[in-house]
């Protein structure tokens, strides 16, 4: 099975009929990128929502290199992910093998997108050294970087992302 969706066939009764309807899961991942005492935000064009950046898991792809990518694509920055598993022996356990620890996202969540449509989304945390945008030709060039106090007046961000957005600056940005 691709990492890249899961579909599934399930039954639905609509207006007395029963039909067949496909449902996808596509796996995406999103990273809340923190400079300083800010975290970054952009105005989501298809979905009209402050969102952090992010996208599809591609083919081939490990989330940890599409939360790399998808930051370099829309904002034109270089992240480092933030690894809540640095106490090192476990990390270390792997470098004679021929397996890699993965990081691990700070949250998974199941989005529905529509009701046929899913995005199972791993959330992880970054930071990066400059607050300078320069989001690719065809990318949001609506970023915006927030403070936590500022969080709180955030138009058109979900409940959750303001939660993790604060919890993002109170983890890596600096007091």
């Amino acid at each position: 099975m691709a990492l890249k969706f899961i579909s599934s066939t399930c039954m639905v009764k609509i207006n007395q009929q029963e039909r067949k309807m496909t449902i996808q899961k596509h796996f995406t991942a999103s990273t809340y990128i923190v400079h300083e005492d800010k975290v970054l935000l952009h105005l989501h064009k298809k979905y009209n929502k402050m969102l952090p950046l992010g996208g599809h898991i591609e083919a081939n792809e490990l989330p940890e290199e599409a939360c790399i990518r998808e930051a370099q694509e829309e904002s034109g920055l270089i992240i480092k992910l933030y690894n809540a598993d640095l106490d090192g022996h476990l990390n270390d356990s792997f470098k004679a093998s021929h397996e890699k620890l993965l990081l691990k996202p700070m949250h998974m969540i199941l989005c529905e997108v529509s009701p046929e449509h899913y995005h199972i989304d791993l959330n992880y945390y970054a930071t990066t050294d400059s607050y300078h945008l320069n989001p690719l030709e065809g990318e949001s060039n609506l970023l915006y970087w927030y403070t936590k106090e500022e969080l709180s007046k955030v138009q058109n961000a979900p409940p959750d992302v303001i939660i993790m957005a604060t919890e993002a600056l109170e983890l890596l940005g600096k007091r």
